[in-house]
């Protein structure tokens, strides 16, 4: 665990200098600029040009429809037959625009912009605009980032290039035919410049200049700034960063071999960072499943293991079958898989399948009209169109009669059913989660149970251990339900002593954590003190504990596993007093197991 928040401590650390973990309203431009969509496109182009901005937000009575760029308005103004005073901003804008809200983290805004080739995203809070993010932003919140590779490796090889005496008109078709957004001006083989969008846009919208007439070296901007091609991918961001320029050129002994972009840089720095931002999310997954998951507590390897199960199919719509003793906390197992799914935000809804009659069970989960039985004196909804678009667990699904296992099982292929005395087919998206207490292959095995129906239940099967299979998670829950149960009442801070933990984990838990819980629940009400001792548990604890001390001569039951006791004293820095707390046995209890094992490693 040391090493692990080490770890976490290092990467996080690192990734707070770089800010990746800052969110688009960190890095995003609050000044945005807006335009009707029936404004002419060339007061629009004026607009960007005068506030030297690289896009505008088209609004229609408050309402975001479109983002006019300069590429926008180059590509069509200048090839267009229809007179460009005549061209409106609704034929040329972009759309749709993709909206984020300002809590994204960069990290994933970069993402999206990847994934769907845009370089801007807009930003709305409270359904009102609030500001815009570049890619441009998010490379210079990743500029402190060690992107330690060569530009060669990122750069564009493919550069396109014109002659400084050709014609603006030349360049910009050179732009679209390649759809590119800045073009190397040469002179002979040397570079002697580069024209952007913004030049072109300025030059021909702006001084309304004819692009058939003006020299590409008019407008071009320079001197250019090159770098070589083992120049750092790090390097080169801050001499942008530092120049306000979005370019390089490679230029390798005179000769031009390629092009940079802030954009190249973004990529590399977010591809470099997407294996370290999966690393601290396991770390903090680790961490965080130490002692719980999701209201579940336990840290013993079989909880671990469920843990990591239950993430897995969280994800998944496919039917899960959760199998344990009474007791074990099946219901929660289900709740946790439906909270982290994607179906979080829609109802859970669990049904006792064992506790109702035949009748009353199909009423109940599929719902009645009325009068179609005696007391049905109004429409009912059922249980599975309750759960219409969220989770339903049929708890205890062994016990569901035989005629009800048929019905149930067209729902499960078809997703559809009809109310008790109704005529009208419903159809309902609903994740199935059952539970039982039961062997349920073996109740398929002596006939009491559909076999067709075990397969569409038991999709992924999940195991719960009995308490006495994770004897060393008593301690943990024990003092876990010791809290939860003095906050809900008036009761002063009590704790466990060392001989009622030791009785607690010599007892087997038949009813494993609900007996725990009411076991917890009884020492309470019976202690007067501060301590809870093994004479306040109920008597078959006590006299389990008691006979175990009258049989000091039997060898006792090894409660301690090698790979747990390591794990605590390594989280305790070897405190041995620290460590035996923890686990909760006497330090005396500890010390003889450390010597056993000495004993046996020699």
């Amino acid at each position: 665990m040391a090493e692990n928040k080490a770890a976490q401590s290092s990467l996080e650390t690192a990734r707070l200098t770089s800010g990746v973990w800052l969110h688009v309203g960190d890095v995003m431009s609050g000044e945005v600029l807006t335009v009707g969509p029936d404004e002419t496109a060339i007061s629009a182009a004026k607009l960007l040009s005068s506030n030297s901005a690289s896009c505008i937000i088209v609004l229609d009575d408050d309402e975001i429809v479109g983002i006019l760029t300069e590429t926008d308005f180059l590509k069509t103004v200048t090839y267009r037959q229809q007179n460009s005073a005549d061209i409106k901003v609704r034929q040329i804008m972009s759309k749709p625009v993709q909206i984020v809200k300002r809590d994204l983290s960069i990290f994933a805004a970069g993402r999206i912009m990847q994934d769907r080739g845009i370089k801007r995203l807009v930003i709305l809070e409270d359904h009102r605009l609030v500001g815009i993010v570049n890619e441009s932003d998010i490379v210079q919140a990743f500029a402190s980032y060690g992107v330690w590779q060569s530009i060669s490796e990122i750069m564009s090889t493919q550069v396109y290039s014109v002659q400084s005496s050709s014609t603006l008109a030349q360049a910009v078709e050179t732009m679209r035919k390649y759809n590119i957004s800045c073009i190397v001006v040469l002179q002979g083989d040397s570079v002697v410049g580069i024209v952007t969008e913004r030049d072109l846009l300025k030059k021909i919208v702006a001084e309304g200049a004819d692009a058939t007439t003006i020299k590409t070296e008019e407008v071009m901007s320079s001197p250019v700034v090159s770098v070589a091609p083992d120049c750092l991918a790090f390097r080169a961001g801050r001499i942008m960063e530092n120049r306000n320029i979005y370019r390089l050129v490679v230029v390798d002994g005179g000769q031009l071999c390629g092009i940079v972009t802030r954009t190249d840089i973004f990529r590399r720095a977010r591809n470099e960072l997407q294996g370290e931002i999966t690393e601290l999310t396991q770390l903090r997954r680790r961490l965080k499943t130490e002692q719980s998951f999701s209201g579940i507590v336990g840290r013993d390897a079989k909880m671990l293991e469920l843990f990591d199960t239950i993430r897995e199919v969280a994800h998944v719509n496919i039917p899960v079958l959760i199998q344990g003793e009474s007791g074990t906390g099946k219901e929660l197992v289900a709740a946790a898989i439906h909270n982290e799914g994607l179906r979080s935000d829609k109802p859970f809804v669990p049904v006792n399948c064992g506790a109702l009659p035949e009748g009353v069970l199909e009423s109940e989960l599929f719902g009645h009209v009325k009068g179609a039985f005696t007391g049905a004196v109004f429409n009912r909804k059922g249980r599975f169109e309750l759960a219409d678009g969220g989770t339903i667990l049929l708890d205890e699904v062994a016990d569901i009669p035989a005629t009800m296992q048929v019905k149930l099982l067209r729902v499960l292929q078809e997703g559809t059913f009809q109310q008790v005395g109704g005529e009208n087919t419903i159809k309902v998206d609903v994740r199935v989660i059952s539970a039982t207490n039961k062997d349920l292959w073996a109740e398929v095995l002596a006939g009491k149970f559909r076999e067709d129906l075990y397969y569409r239940l038991c999709v992924v099967p999940v195991y719960l251990p009995a308490l006495r299979q994770r004897r060393n998670d008593i301690p943990l829950l024990a003092e876990w339900l010791l809290k939860k149960t003095i906050s809900e009442g008036d009761r002063e801070q009590v704790v466990l002593s060392p001989e009622a933990v030791d009785a607690m984990m010599d007892y087997d838990w038949p009813g494993n954590v609900r007996e725990l819980e009411n076991a917890i629940r009884y020492a309470l009400v019976k202690c007067r003190g501060n301590a809870l001792k093994p004479e306040h548990f109920p008597q078959k604890v006590f006299e389990n504990s008691s006979k175990a001390t009258d049989r000091p001569k039997r060898k006792r039951r090894r409660k301690l596993q090698p790979a747990v006791v390591e794990r605590v004293l390594e989280e305790t820095c070897g405190n041995k007093v620290e460590a035996a707390r923890r686990l909760g046995v006497s330090r005396a209890t500890l010390y003889r197991f450390l010597e056993d094992k000495k004993a046996l490693s020699l």
